[in-house]
């Protein structure tokens, strides 16, 4: 088995149930109530730990939030390195040479579609969650919550050093840079 195919049927193991409620809590959400989510399907990029571009149309992966441009962690030896180019390389090498399906449930007012995308069935948010390399948005959705507390108690991905999460940099630069 190829080793893209495996890690996706361990994230498929870990995600187990979690992945499921995450799909069921999707369904009959639109962009406006009672309209019919979009599928959109094909080749993807990983432009961010939780952002794709599937056939030039970007999606973020709704429920996890990777860490953001410029976001720096250290790893378990005290070395600093680029969470956000680690993160990303991680999502491309989940998508790379596979078809992806998003299906989009939600557009934000700046038009960003956010949706659950999946390769191969495996939803890819559970997968980076439980890989280590994003957090769960507990208060948007408690579906990757199991897997999120496993990756931590194996210390895995960015768990496995210091690392500040996504939405507490972003507070934190926004702030600094405001000074």
């Amino acid at each position: 088995m190829p080793v893209v195919g495996l890690l996706l049927a361990v994230s498929l193991v870990l995600a187990g149930p979690a992945a499921a409620q995450t799909n069921q809590a999707a369904k009959g959400r639109g962009p406006i109530a009672n309209t019919p989510d979009q599928t959109i399907k094909g080749t993807a990029m990983a432009v961010e730990g939780d952002l794709l571009t599937i056939n030039g149309t970007a999606v973020r992966l709704m429920g996890i939030d990777a860490p953001d441009p410029g976001q720096k962690c250290r790893n378990r030896y005290g070395h600093e390195l680029d969470c956000f180019k680690v993160a990303t390389a991680v999502l491309a090498n989940m998508v790379k040479g596979e078809e992806v399906t998003c299906t989009v449930t939600e557009q934000d007012r700046t038009g960003e579609k956010k949706g659950e995308c999946r390769v191969r069935g495996v939803d890819l948010g559970a997968a980076m969650v439980s890989r280590g390399w994003a957090f769960q948005y507990a208060s948007l959705s408690p579906a990757y919550q199991k897997g999120e507390a496993y990756a931590q108690s194996k210390r895995m991905g960015l768990w496995a050093g210091q690392v500040e999460k996504p939405w507490q940099w972003r507070s934190r630069q926004l702030r600094e840079n405001a000074k």
